[in-house]
């Protein structure tokens, strides 16, 4: 039996662990751990080029924890040849495809194709951050991210692999829970992407044209299946407004952090994979799988995914959502031209 804290895989030499220190480096497949040299290596783009070709992203600039810019364009990790042009080149077809029709062709995807899309721009956006010095001007500072933090992601490494068919988990189980919605479009077109992280907790949210995908990627389903959030039950029934957009990633943020369970695992080793046995989530505990709701801290993580101040959005007793109405009917927030609400 295994705990998310430690490689339930380390025994499985098909497997590629991230152990000791023996991974995480740019001489070596972020995904399959081969060895790169000049005749194999390639980089693969974090945020994939069609996005980026589609909403004019190529020269926009990506913030980093460090205060580091980079053009997306620039975002890459080391890759194979094998692992980018035959297990990650299929995943992106399948999911620019899906992004192209919108949000109805993407809730119709294969969810453990969108669910290793999204966790390798997570896995991408979180291995970056590894080799960025925390403070630019002092190298030796030591990462943003520590060596520590990202090993408690270990088993999001793990279920990674299943892209190259290494790693499977059982049948009725599902490493996420995964939400699509329906999103308003900006009229200019690098206004219709964004993205929300909170790399210290497996989670991820992209707004891509008409569509959002909002994922928590690691909770095995509990905040799909186990809770109902009012704000997000409110936002299937919306057209995002940007704004809503971040408001819902904010809210499946926050739940994200108050998931107070550690999946245990077992691991059972097949002749050409490993397949994953997850334990029920809540245990022999009669404690809810999620802690109580606090407003006060939500509105920290709200407030700093909307670029405001917690002051502006909260007065110590209330706050005023974007998703619901007084009421507690879906809030619709129409756009404008300009891209803001409509008076």
């Amino acid at each position: 039996m295994h705990n998310s804290h430690k490689d339930p895989t380390q025994e499985h030499d098909f497997i590629y662990s991230i152990e000791d220190g023996q991974s995480l480096t740019d001489n070596q497949c972020f995904l399959c751990g081969v060895a790169l040299i000049e005749t194999n290596r390639t980089d693969e783009h974090v945020f994939p080029q069609w996005l980026l070709r589609r909403f004019n992203l190529q020269n926009q600039k990506i913030n980093l924890l460090n205060g580091t810019s980079l053009p997306y364009s620039k975002l890459k990790i080391p890759c194979c040849n094998s692992c980018n042009n035959e297990h990650l080149s299929r995943i992106e077809i399948e999911v620019g495809r899906a992004f192209q029709d919108g949000p109805g062709a993407v809730s119709a995807l294969d969810r453990t194709t969108l669910f290793l899309w999204m966790g390798k721009v997570y896995y991408g956006i979180l291995y970056r951050e590894l080799f960025l010095p925390a403070d630019r001007k002092d190298p030796s500072a030591g990462s943003i991210v520590s060596a520590d933090i990202l090993n408690t992601f270990r088993m999001h490494h793990t279920l990674m692999q299943a892209a190259r068919g290494t790693v499977r988990w059982h049948q009725g189980q599902f490493p996420a829970s995964i939400f699509v919605f329906r999103t308003q479009e900006p009229a200019d077109p690098r206004d219709r992407f964004d993205y929300v992280d909170i790399l210290h907790f497996p989670f991820l949210a992209m707004r891509i044209g008409s569509t959002a995908v909002v994922a928590s990627l690691q909770d095995w389903g509990a905040l799909a299946n186990s809770v109902k959030v009012p704000g997000i039950e409110a936002a299937k029934k919306l057209s995002l407004h940007p704004q809503q957009f971040r408001e819902v990633s904010a809210l499946a943020a926050y739940m994200t952090t108050l998931f107070n369970r550690t999946p245990k695992h077992i691991v059972v080793s097949r002749e050409d994979h490993v397949e994953i046995f997850t334990l029920p989530i809540a245990g022999l505990s009669g404690k809810f799988i999620f802690d109580e709701f606090s407003s006060e801290a939500y509105m920290h993580i709200l407030a700093q995914i909307l670029g405001m101040e917690v002051s502006e959005i909260y007065d110590g007793k209330s706050y005023r959502t974007l998703l619901q109405n007084t009421d507690g009917t879906p809030y619709t927030m129409p756009i404008g031209l300009d891209g803001q609400p409509e008076a």
